[in-house]
């Protein structure tokens, strides 16, 4: 991870905390507002959460946990979100792994850029492919890594969308809960999953670069 790369990262996370903490908030303050304006939920607010949040996935926008979460924690709860969460995740990383199987580099450049997909080839684990996928969708549960996986990784469809679903369970769960906090402990845990996730993320990239190496087997 070079220096601008780990800024511009840091960065992001901050935000994401950020928008998060601040979303949550809102809707705990606004909560009766917000019931009343949904009509409390209901079966078609589940689905357009689903649905968008597959949609948030497939066009890799950051704004399902920022936005739908927190307001889904108020509206639904902790565990149904975090379900419906999970569900539109699976979903969508797995219609994205079919278009880059289907539509190979082409789509893929056209949605990433020519350069994006020499980095993506490179991001993607060789050996254990239901484990990495499993590992790599804890950490980054909306990416370009769906695509990735499609156009290089050689996995069954069916194993990848169960590692992915299984990948990004304790994801759902966890900011799901978060969601119920108070903003200062919400902080203290985004900031818990933030650090996690970086030196995982560390740790994991400089495995790869001595397994490439010949170092690790």
């Amino acid at each position: 991870m070079n220096g601008r790369l780990g800024v511009r990262q840091v960065g992001t996370m901050l935000a994401v905390v950020a928008v998060f903490v601040l979303v949550s908030f809102l809707a705990h303050s606004y909560s009766g507002t917000l019931a009343t304006a949904v009509g409390s939920g209901g079966v078609s607010g589940m689905v357009a959460f689903v649905l968008l949040t597959m949609c948030f996935e497939i066009f890799f926008i950051p704004l399902d946990l920022v936005l739908l979460v927190p307001l889904g924690v108020v509206l639904y709860g902790p565990v149904a979100t975090a379900l419906m969460s999970i569900t539109g995740w699976t979903i969508g990383a797995s219609i994205s792994f079919a278009l880059a199987r289907r539509y190979g580099t082409p789509l893929v450049s056209m949605i990433a850029g020519k350069r994006a997909v020499e980095q993506l080839r490179r991001r993607v684990p060789r050996t254990n492919l239901f484990w990495s996928v499993i590992v790599l969708r804890m950490l980054v549960p909306v990416d370009l890594l769906s695509y990735a996986l499609g156009l290089f990784a050689p996995i069954p469809s069916w194993q990848y969308v169960l590692a992915t679903a299984i990948g990004v369970s304790p994801f759902g769960f966890y900011f799901a809960f978060v969601g119920t906090l108070s903003p200062l402990y919400q902080l203290v845990a985004l900031a818990a999953a933030s650090v996690f996730v970086v030196v995982v993320c560390l740790r994991y990239g400089k495995a790869r670069k001595y397994g490439e190496n010949g170092s690790v087997v």
